[in-house]
């Protein structure tokens, strides 16, 4: 992947406070620096993994390694940027959702067709499932530095938030300015509804709702109230379109360069960061919702009728996809999505047995 001016210019600036930590380490017995950068606020589930990371991995190594957090966009403006960071080791870890990742990996669009998670165990399971590990692979081998560490829930399921009207059926989605994702695929859904797709980077959706660039966006509830989005969204409508993963992505090189026992304990670092992040928005939510129809917020649940309009409006969706990348990955998934299921039902039957 080409190298933005950006990411040059993040380059030679970066090296300095760099080179000034490793200096400062070198007298405290510091022999590596970790530094993450995301786009999340403090008050998200991405960065509250993050500090646990933080906390983990340096008290497991005694100081040997010294983790930086940098949120809210202050190194890399957003996931494109975040990514090109961690692929020159100017950072070492970021969080991306499917929209920054299909940049570099556009099969791994196939996550975001609409309506193919029934469930959040069912998306738990296929977290760790085969699949992933494809996607590692696959990342791995188109950029060389990329690997995979670990996945988590970011805000919970993709929704349908809007500022001035109810979306109950696509019908309601004719015309309807809606922020997307950095997504070809998330563009041509809202297309296949009706609505006009509008890709727009997280952290400039804020003035873009003030201004009316859009009227609406695809998030989960926790990040809507998180940064304040509800304070010009309106109305709510739980679809559950799509299951929201964050990908943390670590600078491989970097990683190959620790000796064994520290690259364990980064490896259960991130074990701990994805169970935080994936379980908070499953609570924070409950609060999230209580502050969204205290601002005037209206939630609606589309009825089984309404839902099927959704499902048969998008169904194309598949074929555009396998048209572009194949049958391959699409397989994949369908997959791991079955075989999700029937673990879950050997776990339900042993509890009822």
């Amino acid at each position: 992947m080409p190298i933005s001016r950006f990411t040059s210019h993040f380059l030679r600036w970066a090296l300095v406070p760099a080179a000034a930590i490793g200096l400062a380490g070198a007298a405290n017995a510091q022999e590596f620096t970790i530094k993450i950068g995301h786009i999340a606020s403090t008050a998200d589930e991405d960065h509250k993994g993050a500090l646990v990371f933080q906390d983990y991995v340096q008290s497991q190594t005694n100081g040997r390694v010294k983790v930086e957090i940098y949120p809210g966009g202050q190194l890399c403006g957003n996931f494109r940027q975040c990514l090109e960071a961690v692929q020159i080791g100017a950072i070492e870890i970021t969080g991306t959702t499917v929209g920054g990742a299909a940049n570099l990996l556009p099969e791994l669009q196939v996550t975001d067709i609409p309506y193919m998670f029934p469930n959040d165990r069912v998306a738990e399971k296929v977290m760790k499932s085969p699949f992933m590990d494809k996607v590692r692979a696959a990342m791995l081998e188109k950029t060389g530095t990329l690997r995979l560490m670990g996945l988590n829930n970011t805000g919970g399921w993709r929704d349908f938030f809007t500022t001035d009207k109810q979306i109950k059926s696509p019908a309601d989605m004719q015309g309807v300015k809606l922020r997307t994702i950095e997504s070809e695929l998330q563009v041509e859904m809202v297309k296949l509804m009706g609505g006009s797709p509008t890709p727009i980077p997280w952290q400039e959706l804020y003035t873009s709702l003030a201004t009316g660039v859009v009227v609406g966006n695809k998030n989960g509830i926790t990040d809507i109230v998180n940064m304040k989005f509800h304070e010009f969204l309106r109305y709510v409508t739980l679809d559950h379109h799509a299951y929201m993963f964050l990908f943390w992505w670590m600078n491989d090189t970097a990683l190959k360069s620790y000796p064994p026992e520290i690259q364990k304990v980064v490896i259960d670092g991130f074990h701990h960061m994805t169970t935080v992040a994936n379980n908070d928005p499953k609570y924070t939510a409950l609060s999230a919702y209580e502050e969204f129809r205290k601002a005037g917020g209206v939630v609606y649940v589309p009825t089984a009728e309404e839902k099927a309009q959704f499902v048969d409006s998008v169904k194309p969706l598949k074929k555009w996809f396998t048209d572009r990348y194949g049958m391959e990955w699409l397989e994949a998934l369908e997959q791991a999505i079955a075989d999700a299921e029937v673990e879950i039902a050997a776990e339900d039957a042993r509890v009822l047995k």
